[in-house]
Formats: C-alpha cells, sequence, structure tokens
C-alpha cells in the first residue's frame, strides 16, 4: 500500500474493525484470538498492537471515535428544538447500526453505555444536584437505546421521539 504513515494507519486499523466485526458474527467474541484476526485482516500482529491493547480496545476505540464525529457534526448544526439532541444520537447510532448492533449481540453493551455517560461530562467538582441530574440523564438514554437495539433498531431518531410524545400526550389525558 502506498501513502503516507497515516493512511496507512487509517487503512490497518479499518482492515481490524471490518475483520473484527465479521468474525464477531461467526464466532464467540471470546474465542477470536488476535492472531487469527491479523491474518484474515492482513495486517501484521505489530500493526494490531501500534494501535490497540486488544480485540476489546478496537471496539473501543472505534465507539469512542463515531460518539467524537456525531458530537462534532451535532455541534457544527444549529438547533432550535429541545429534543433534537436524542434525534441527532439515534439517528446516528441507525447510521451506524452493524457497530451497534454487534456490540450488542457479543455482550459489549457497556462500550455503549460508557460513550453516553462520558458524553455527561460529570466531573467531582460539579455540584452534587447537577452530577445526580446528567448521570441520570445519561443512563436513561442509554436504556432507551439498549432496548431500541435489543429490538432491532427498526425507527429512526424522529420516529422514536414522535412515539414518545404520543405516548406522553396520551399519558397526559388520562
Amino acid at each position: 500500500m502506498h501513502g503516507n504513515n497515516q493512511e496507512k494507519n487509517t487503512y490497518v486499523r479499518k482492515q481490524i474493525l471490518n475483520t473484527l466485526l465479521h468474525m464477531m458474527k461467526e464466532q464467540d467474541f471470546d474465542s477470536i484470538v488476535i492472531s487469527d484476526l491479523t491474518k484474515q485482516a492482513g495486517v501484521g500482529r505489530a500493526s494490531f498492537y501500534r494501535n490497540y491493547a486488544d480485540k476489546k480496545d478496537v471496539l473501543i476505540q472505534e465507539a469512542e471515535r463515531l460518539h467524537k464525529e456525531w458530537k462534532e457534526q451535532f455541534e457544527s448544526e444549529e438547533h432550535t428544538e429541545a429534543n433534537e439532541l436524542l434525534i441527532s444520537l439515534l439517528d446516528f447510532y441507525k447510521a451506524h447500526s452493524v457497530f451497534y448492533l454487534s456490540l450488542y449481540d457479543v455482550g459489549l453493551t457497556s462500550i455503549i453505555q460508557d460513550s453516553i455517560v462520558d458524553q455527561k461530562a460529570i466531573t467531582p467538582d460539579m455540584p452534587n444536584a447537577i452530577a445526580y441530574l446528567q448521570s441520570s440523564l445519561a443512563y436513561m438514554v442509554y436504556g432507551w437505546v439498549i432496548e431500541w437495539v435489543k429490538r432491532g433498531m427498526m425507527e429512526s431518531g424522529t420516529e422514536l421521539a414522535m412515539m414518545f410524545a404520543q405516548t406522553e400526550k396520551e399519558r397526559m389525558t388520562k
């Protein structure tokens, strides 16, 4: 492969991720070994360990990369509605459903949880009430996302927001 080191490293990382996601469909995550992963990806073991600590780290780094991509995209747009953040996040997850469904299928939903909770940037110096509120919101979003993933991610973020609004409207009229 020609190109600079960054292009080569991007290629290696993409090969490792795509191969790992493919292998996860065919075998138990715990049974995947790095030597088989690198062989199938067509990259060296040294390239793997230059980028990752282990195979779970591949998925963690991809979740972090995706979350950063979503956040940059969201922050670059103008927003007027309160629910736009959740809709945007859910639509982004749906656009990358292969990755998020793969995490769910192998029992690594903690990676999704961590990216949602980390997004709230809860710090020790926050007042307790704010930290508790931020935490409860993050875990509520995580609960929605996991149930939605479990059910196959059928709806878009907009469709989910409309379902929530309709349910709330029905609850208020009772």
